[in-house]
């Protein structure tokens, strides 16, 4: 308690030394507040297109691990690819950063800079410069990662000049002014990694699929810049994947319209022929009644045989020799929902494959694990095409059966007009199926010139115009506790045993 009360008193008599030290700790705050350069907060955010999956198939392929959850990690993991942030550093030429002094730091010029300094291609390390131009000379100094150092003298016009790295070349863009100007080369390894910490890239939540992409940095502007740049990459990339599923449905449509077209052709010229060889002009009611039933059993086995056709076009392609890993034609109108969904999960993990030997190899742990996600995905849709071809073969057994019924009762019509039924229900068959092609193909076609992009744009590339940091209040008030406290601070280092002497004690008249 006395030394409280000893802080106290010498606090009142020594109030000009709190007065000083406040004061000093707020200059200093207050220079530290203007001269630190200013950040400010970017961010956007996208959501991806999925669709819903409600029925218990689809719930039974989710886990399986072929969900749309998957799908939304995979995204995120492309979003962050080093090819994806390659191609950014490339189209914004990142590699080299310039900077001047001004105020006592220093400002980064972006996007335009008054000089260009071409560095060597093959440079293997990052590299400092300074450029020091006054009243018409221009004095550089290069320094690399390792410490060596070269320097010359340079004038207005665009030269060439030797180095320890190489052949280094200056390139005036405009009219340079006078100052001190800083010159950052990076490999493109070191701009991929400095891009990948700067910028976060993250999911809302593990059940939502809205990515959000931010970052906080004192140039805003390149930033927004970057951000930008890389959705537009990721979405023309992506669209690309669409358009190879659709391209492949179109030869496959394209090949089978033109078999159908032949087969259609033929039967036109015969029934004419048959037409005017018998002059048939109407049928007998019985054989129309007959007619009729037997051709909506005819649909039915038109449709299996589709579905049968379907299957073993995939099985072939599954099974292919000489490309065992290929995208599958998947806008073929499957009608089982979880066949369909495993040929689009499939597709989706052949195209994450492709893209990610873009930049691995092989034998990449990563693309070891994509392909055993392949192979099991290849495995399920191999068991399912089995099951479901089996399962359809028994329902064209049963149509069959009825088909033949009905197709034995037309024997009791004139033999003319059952050859013209069975005729004509196989031309109508032909037409039903060729205007079924037909549509599946302008279907495909608009899927294909579409300019949907698999991912919608909830927030756009924005520049938060409140500073992040530094805050001068924060720090004013860090300044004043540090003026406060360092006079306590000294008092009580005077008050340690041996520093302050404690006050004699007044003698006696008899002593």
């Amino acid at each position: 308690m006395e030394d409280w009360k000893k802080i106290i008193h010498w606090s009142i008599q020594k109030w000009y030394v709190y007065a000083i030290s406040i004061a000093l700790c707020l200059v200093i705050g207050y220079l530290y507040y203007h001269f630190s350069p200013s950040t400010y907060k970017v961010s956007a955010s996208l959501m991806l297109r999925q669709t819903s999956s409600q029925n218990t198939q689809d719930q039974l392929i989710g886990m399986m691990g072929f969900g749309g959850k998957k799908v939304v990690v995979d995204e995120v993991e492309i979003l962050t690819s080093p090819t994806l942030y390659e191609q950014v550093v490339n189209q914004l030429d990142l590699q080299t950063l310039y900077f001047y002094r001004e105020e006592g730091h220093w400002k980064q010029l972006y996007p335009s800079h008054p000089f260009t300094l071409v560095m060597p291609a093959d440079c293997p390390m990052n590299v400092t410069g300074k450029l020091t131009v006054q009243n018409g000379e221009y004095k550089l100094h290069i320094k690399d990662g390792h410490n060596n150092k070269s320097s010359a003298i340079l004038d207005a016009a665009t030269s060439t000049f030797a180095t320890h790295l190489g052949a280094i070349t200056f390139v005036p863009n405009g009219s340079i002014q006078d100052g001190k100007y800083r010159i950052e080369y990076r490999t493109m390894d070191w701009a991929i990694v400095y891009l990948n910490d700067k910028i976060g890239v993250q999911r809302s939540s593990r059940e939502s699929s809205i990515i959000h992409l931010q970052t906080v940095t004192p140039n805003p502007q390149m930033m927004r810049d970057v951000i930008t740049t890389m959705l537009t990459i990721y979405n023309r990339e992506s669209a690309s994947d669409k358009n190879i599923i659709a391209r492949e449905t179109e030869t496959f449509l394209q090949a089978r319209i033109e078999e159908v077209e032949e087969l259609l052709d033929s039967a036109e010229v015969a029934l004419e022929v048959f037409k005017r060889t018998h002059s048939i002009a109407n049928l007998e009611n019985a054989a129309e009644s007959y007619r009729l039933e037997s051709e909506k059993y005819e649909q039915q086995l038109s449709q299996l045989d589709a579905d049968i056709a379907v299957l073993d076009v995939i099985a072939d392609a599954l099974n292919s020799p000489e490309e065992p890993v290929i995208v599958l034609p998947g806008n073929l109108g499957i009608t089982d929902v979880a066949l369909a969904g495993l040929v689009t999960t499939y597709n989706e993990q052949v195209l994450r494959r492709k893209n990610l030997l873009q930049t691995a190899m092989p034998e990449n742990p990563a693309v070891e694990r994509l392909n055993e996600q392949i192979l099991r995905t290849r495995q399920a849709l191999q068991t399912t095409i089995t099951q479901t071809r089996q399962s359809t073969l028994l329902n064209r057994q049963s149509a069959q059966q009825q088909y033949d019924l009905y197709a034995s009762r037309l024997q009791s019509v004139p033999l003319q007009e059952k050859e013209y039924v069975v005729m004509q229900r196989y031309r109508d068959s032909k037409v039903k199926q060729y205007k079924y092609l037909l549509e599946r193909r302008e279907a495909n076609s608009l899927l294909l010139v579409s300019e949907a992009v698999p991912v919608k744009i909830i927030e756009r590339p924005t520049i938060n115009p409140k500073r992040q940091s530094p805050n001068l209040i924060p720090i004013m008030l860090v300044a004043m506790m540090f003026g406060i406290g360092i006079p306590v601070a000294i008092y009580l280092i005077m008050l340690v045993p041996g520093l302050l002497a404690a006050p004699a004690t007044p003698k006696t008249k008899d002593e």
